[in-house]
């Protein structure tokens, strides 16, 4: 269209692009705060000319083509993977270091220094066996050993409950959130199938997605209308609109998960990253001390038995750290302690027996075995060392040291994946955050170029006057 209303339809599209880019940067102003949100633009085009016969090529004013995010796709993908491992070791490392204070090595009341003061206990009583304290002394620290042995299986099995539950909560808010994604799914279908741009719920569908992969280190992808395909153990758990339920396997290894599929079919799944994976992990390693809290109280209670030459501590081999404890005759009559070679008759001030018991301290057995199978002389009261052996103590460090040295592991790639999540983080928010001052430059600008059209739309409005009104007779 030529002319002067050509120009005035020029100065509305001007005017109309100026108000949508003003309202879309409110738009962005209002969100500057809102997580996940992704600032937005509207892109504009010098609209189609036409010919002007004898002149050329027109102009025919500004044309808007769209609103879209400002995203980068690849920084958002790596953040997904990224926290994924992130949530991962973090959620390990805090599980460990739960299980470090259970143990609360090095210190005055853990269970290294029990084992030492028993031991002492034993040293003391052989070299003044006919001291009735000296057996009561005896009896109370091997009692508080007991307890200590008793109160970390009851706080291991406590902590094995509560990673087992957190894996549960994991699994519940995972499919909630799968949920949430199909219904996200067709909502953005509604959209791009009119060939509109849904960026607002682009923004909640990575945030969701994010928070997928936090949990379970889900694969994502997308289809041509945008929405979102997740996969797990290269099964899909989000395809269309089929969805299959993570569920926790209510038989096999504990904390083990599966898909339940709504035909009623069932798959085990094992999954790579998130924090389900982490509490996995930790759940491995706290059985591991248990089990191993099991075989050293075992063990050692067995090997105390066979020199003492009678039942000291009871204890059964199925969840010996929880069942250990004192002899009950022993507790009541302390004077039933064999502290001399002889157990029907020893000689006044021998203390041969306890003495031997004393030096269990210092013998190199295994104590970390199904069945203990320490090879005992009775003759001169002592186990032949074993191949491979360690101390009471020896063998409890390396324990700790072991559990140490895999919580240092995760605190350090947690650490690791931390700083590489905020780098990614400040990226994200250097291309996609709103920038307060770039937005009030902006609404500047608009300002200006609405006002400036509604001049242009003035100017013609006169023009036209004087054309119509002004001309002729």
């Amino acid at each position: 269209m030529s002319g002067l209303f050509g120009t005035l339809n020029i100065g509305v599209k001007g005017m109309t692009a100026a108000q949508t880019a003003l309202q879309t940067t409110s738009h962005n102003v209002s969100n500057m705060n809102t997580p996940g949100y992704s600032r937005q633009r509207v892109n504009l085009q010098a609209d189609n000319p036409y010919n002007y016969t004898g002149v050329g090529q027109l102009g025919t004013g500004v044309k808007m083509s769209g609103v879209v995010r400002v995203v980068d796709d690849y920084v958002t993908k790596q953040i997904q993977e990224e926290t994924s491992s992130y949530s991962r070791h973090a959620t390990k490392s805090d599980a460990l270091s739960q299980l470090e204070m259970i143990f609360d090595e090095p210190s005055e009341t853990g269970l290294s220094a029990g084992f030492s003061r028993v031991y002492a206990a034993w040293n003391y009583l052989g070299s003044s066996p006919e001291l009735a304290t000296a057996k009561t002394m005896v009896s109370q620290e091997s009692q508080t050993l007991t307890d200590t042995i008793k109160q970390m299986a009851n706080q291991i099995e406590g902590l094995e409950g509560d990673t087992l539950y957190s894996i549960e909560k994991d699994v519940l808010d995972f499919n909630e959130k799968v949920g949430q994604l199909s219904t996200l799914n067709k909502q953005i279908f509604n959209v791009v199938i009119k060939g509109q741009t849904p960026n607002d719920l682009l923004d909640q569908r990575d945030r969701l997605t994010t928070e997928l992969a936090s949990i379970a280190g889900v694969s994502i992808d997308y289809d041509k209308f945008q929405g979102v395909k997740l996969t797990l153990d290269g099964n899909a758990v989000l395809d269309g609109d089929t969805i299959q339920k993570l569920a926790v396997q209510s038989g096999g290894a504990k904390g083990e998960l599966e898909l339940q599929g709504a035909d009623g079919s069932v798959k085990a799944i094992a999954i790579e990253n998130g924090s389900i994976k982490g509490s996995q992990e930790a759940l491995a390693v706290i059985n591991d001390k248990k089990v191993e809290l099991n075989q050293l109280a075992y063990s050692f209670a067995t090997a105390v038995n066979t020199v003492h030459g009678k039942e000291f501590f009871t204890v059964s081999q199925t969840d010996a750290a929880k069942n250990i404890t004192v002899n009950e005759d022993i507790k009541a009559d302390t004077s039933l302690i064999n502290a001399g070679k002889y157990l029907d008759k020893s000689a006044a001030g021998d203390g041969s027996r306890a003495t031997a018991i004393s030096a269990l301290a210092s013998t190199k057995l295994n104590y970390f075995q199904a069945d203990f199978a320490g090879e005992y002389d009775p003759d001169t009261m002592k186990f032949k060392p074993q191949t491979s052996g360690t101390t009471t103590n020896g063998a409890y460090n390396d324990m700790v040291t072991s559990m140490g040295i895999i919580k240092q592991q995760a605190d350090n790639i947690a650490a690791s994946q931390s700083e590489v999540l905020g780098f990614l983080e400040d990226r994200r928010s250097s291309i996609s955050g709103v920038n307060m001052n770039e937005e009030v430059v902006d609404m500047m600008k608009f300002q200006s170029a609405f006002q400036a059209n509604a001049r242009i739309i003035s100017i013609i409005d006169e023009m036209l006057d004087t054309l119509i009104n002004r001309t002729g007779v």
